[in-house]
């Protein structure tokens, strides 16, 4: 009986390892490998690399309004954003970018707003933004 449960046992670990080895057919009879499910790639909210100098970004600095939402952005020379909030003062702070028309401001909180320069504005999704006098 041992050695009938042995042989069983053997049969049954050779088909499974065969088994394992198999992969599906595609239509003409071709055999290819498992699939495996593909990890998607890493979304980035890095913007650029901050150059002040380039792009409009020296026009830009100063002080930006959006007076229905109490909301000041300040742009320094340095490449630096400070953010007011709702009376909150230095509310939010990072770097920010420009390139073409696009302003990219990217928090140490690691989020990014990007936004839209059309005029003498700033168009971002809280509002449009514009020059303090």
């Amino acid at each position: 009986m041992n050695r009938r449960m042995t042989m069983a046992t053997t049969v049954a670990g050779i088909a499974l390892s065969a088994l394992a080895g198999c992969g599906a057919s595609d239509s003409d009879g071709a055999v290819t490998s498992p699939s495996k499910t593909a990890t998607p790639p890493a979304v980035t909210t890095q913007a650029p690399s901050v150059d002040p100098d380039t792009d409009g970004a020296v026009d830009l600095r100063g002080d930006w309004e959006i007076k229905t939402e109490d909301y000041v952005l300040h742009l320094v020379e340095d490449g630096t954003f400070i953010q007011d909030y709702m009376g909150i003062e230095d509310f939010r702070t990072g770097k920010y970018s420009v390139k073409g028309r696009t302003i990219w401001l990217v928090g140490d909180d690691g989020d990014t707003d990007k936004g839209t320069i059309v005029g003498d504005t700033l168009q971002f999704t809280l509002g449009t933004a514009t020059r303090v006098k």
